[in-house]
């Protein structure tokens, strides 16, 4: 009981924690970033200005501000994460370590016992950078997941633990070795003189073992990746990413110190180490908000061929003066010969690198680019699109659906109604869907899918034109099912009023007067006649009825127009008719009177309406038949009534819409082609 009511609440203080000291921590380090520039200003106004950081230590700010944000960032967002913690621990031993030489400068150097324990804060600052190394090897270790791969890694994290902790504890017994040794008048007051050799020894052994863990640290991100999935891998790929811009740093930072240019070195450093958060951060946090693989590929794939060109184009230059010596002093040969060069060099080499890239960085996509690409130049004759989509991504479950816009549904490449996954990916040309394609994602990756998607949207589109088709195709077929299967039903109906109706009379007439003939009674006939005649008149007028249900003579001899004022004199609820004297084809009249006796029909039993208002005129070439009725509405368009009378209209090569009467009720539309 206990166990399930503390965890709860436990959680929720870790929540509400987080934010707190993440935020005093980014606020501790803008302090030290402050103090620095207070004791930089300190130092000139004593006049010595050569002790201050200056811009080299300004710099420093944005590795400082981009470790302690991140750190915060992840705190906030995942408190459990020790990433977060670890990066914001990193930004304030990398601040107070600033604070840390200018306070000892300006405390033993400059104004010598003017602050208290200077020198050893001055050791202090000099050994900083031993929690650093610790602090960088546990990032890299549990970067992206927060937990070690394996327990060997924990145990080289405990290494590591322990090499910082003798070499950090046993430098702060030990002399000052910082920049200002040479003075000899910065000392530690902890030193322990008599122990040098001791401290020295132990304080190599834990700084060694403490290189040895980030190498190891560095080299378990690749042992990591080959073992990790596909989420996982994306997230490693962020950290591949923050090495792009290393050759750069690298070449920039050796060509500063070849120059002597120490701002430049710094900005080198500074702008490496300041990557690194940015893309540990995006890898636990946010890895999914950019395809990482394509940034990845185009970054070293751009950074290779500027090395190459650059490369290139030196080299010619060089060869060129070598050569022609002073064949090409004072002239722009050698450029212009460089430059043709490197512009022939950087077409095919970008390709090439590209491929080879793609390749290395995301096998299973490039292989799905390419067969799909394979297939678009040069398409299998009984190979569809889904097919090569399925052989492309290794996804035999793999569905096309293509949206018909005037059906508002979806169809397969037969023309079949079919359902999309919702969780599927839907393509899109010019803002329109064309198609969503259901996918098993333990079998595909879904960018590699939408990759190969783009690749096919063309193709896409012209089957979805060619499935518009088939949906008509197979609309057809099945209307003409429907109305097959609707004139076998009304056969049998006719046949079962025939034999239940008037046959029966005629039956019972005929044995009537074979009675009458029999018995030759004069004084029964007059009654058997009688009866006889009435027979007759039920007979003629249950056969009247019956070919009013198939054709109204009304229709025939009068038109539409009185056809309907007909239908309405026979209704329940009020109709009122506005409708055209013309006359028009019979088809055309007889189709039109059967939707209007179906919809009205319909909405009677099922609507309960006030009043129907049924319209028919001419429009465009065609007779618009409006059905309205104010009834409590919902009627089903694929129900079999009104599906039947669809089916009418499209045998005619008309078609019938139905909506949602503003308000209450339905109205239907019926637009039936006959002629100008």
């Amino acid at each position: 009981m206990s166990d399930t009511t503390l965890a709860p609440a436990t959680s929720i203080e870790w929540r509400r924690a987080a934010p707190v000291v993440a935020v005093a921590g980014w606020l501790a380090v803008a302090a030290c970033i402050g103090l620095n520039f207070v004791f930089d200003a300190r130092l000139a106004a004593v006049g010595r200005p050569d002790l201050r950081e200056g811009a080299a230590g300004a710099v420093f700010i944005l590795p400082i501000a981009s470790a302690a944000t991140v750190g915060a960032a992840l705190m906030i967002l995942r408190p459990r994460h020790p990433v977060g913690w670890l990066f914001l621990a990193l930004g304030l031993a990398l601040a107070g370590a600033g604070v840390a030489d200018l306070y000892a400068a300006y405390g033993a150097v400059a104004r010598p016992d003017s602050l208290p324990a200077a020198g050893f804060v001055g050791v202090v600052g000099d050994k900083a950078f031993i929690p650093w190394l610790l602090l960088l090897a546990l990032i890299l270790l549990l970067t992206p997941t927060g937990t070690y791969d394996s327990p060997p890694w924990r145990r080289a994290a405990y290494v590591a633990i322990a090499g910082s902790a003798l070499g950090f504890g046993f430098a702060l017994i030990g002399p000052y070795e910082g920049d200002h040794a040479s003075l000899g008048i910065v000392h530690n007051p902890l030193e322990i003189h008599a122990l040098h050799g001791l401290i020295g020894l132990v304080r190599l052994v834990g700084i060694v073992a403490l290189h040895l863990v980030l190498i190891a640290a560095a080299g378990s991100i690749i042992v990591r990746f080959r073992a990790a999935r596909a989420a996982e891998r994306e997230q490693l790929r962020w950290l591949a990413l923050a090495a792009v811009p290393f050759p750069l740093f690298v070449v920039g930072a050796f060509v500063a110190a070849k120059l002597d240019q120490q701002l430049l070195l710094v900005w080198m450093a500074a702008g490496f180490i300041s990557v690194i958060p940015i893309a540990a951060g995006l890898a636990i946090a946010q890895h999914g908000l950019y395809d990482v693989n394509r940034l990845l590929s185009r970054g070293l794939t751009y950074g290779l061929l500027s090395a190459l060109v650059v490369g290139s184009y030196a080299t010619v230059v060089v060869f060129a003066g070598q050569a022609l010596g002073g064949a090409v002093a004072g002239s722009q040969a050698a450029a212009v010969i460089a430059t043709l060069t490197a512009i022939s060099v950087a077409a095919p080499a970008r390709s090439r690198i590209q491929n080879w890239l793609d390749r290395r960085f995301n096998r299973r996509q490039f292989e799905a680019l390419t067969a799909m690409r394979r297939w678009l130049r040069d398409p299998a004759p009984l190979t569809s699109v889904e097919a090569a989509l399925r052989e492309a991504t290794g996804d035999g479950g793999l569905a096309v659906a293509y949206w018909i816009d005037h059906r508002a549904r979806w169809v397969n490449e037969a023309g079949t109604p079919v359902t999309p996954d919702p969780d599927g990916i839907t393509v899109q040309r010019r803002g329109v869907a064309i198609a969503a394609v259901t996918f098993a994602g333990e079998r595909s990756e879904r960018r590699t899918v939408e990759a190969v998607l783009g690749e096919a949207v063309a193709e896409l589109e012209n089957v979805r034109l060619r499935a518009s088709l088939a949906l008509q195709l197979v609309e057809v077929r099945e209307s003409r099912a429907r109305i097959v299967d609707a004139q076998l039903a009304e056969r049998r109906k006719i046949e079962r009023n025939l034999h239940d109706g008037a046959q029966q009379r005629l039956l019972a007439l005929a044995l009537q007067l074979r009675a009458a003939e029999v018995s030759q009674d004069p004084n029964r006939a007059p009654q058997i006649l009688h009866s006889a005649v009435e027979q007759l008149q039920f007979a003629v007028k249950e056969l009247r009825d019956l070919a009013n249900g198939l054709a109204p003579a009304t229709l025939t001899g009068e038109g539409l127009g009185a056809a309907l004022e007909d239908l309405a004199s026979r209704t329940l609820v009020p109709v009122r008719i506005d409708a055209t004297a013309e006359r028009f084809a019979a088809s055309v009249e007889e189709t039109a009177w059967f939707i209007a006796c179906e919809a009205v029909a319909n909405a009677v039993k099922h609507a309960a309406p006030h009043v129907v208002d049924i319209a028919a005129q001419r429009a465009n070439g065609h007779l618009r038949l409006v059905i309205e009725d104010d009834g409590v509405g919902g009627a089903d368009a694929a129900g079999t009534g009104l599906r039947g009378i669809a089916d009418r209209a499209e045998t005619i090569g008309g078609h019938l819409r139905v909506r949602e009467r503003p308000g209450a009720g339905t109205i239907i539309i019926a637009e039936l082609p006959c002629g100008s």
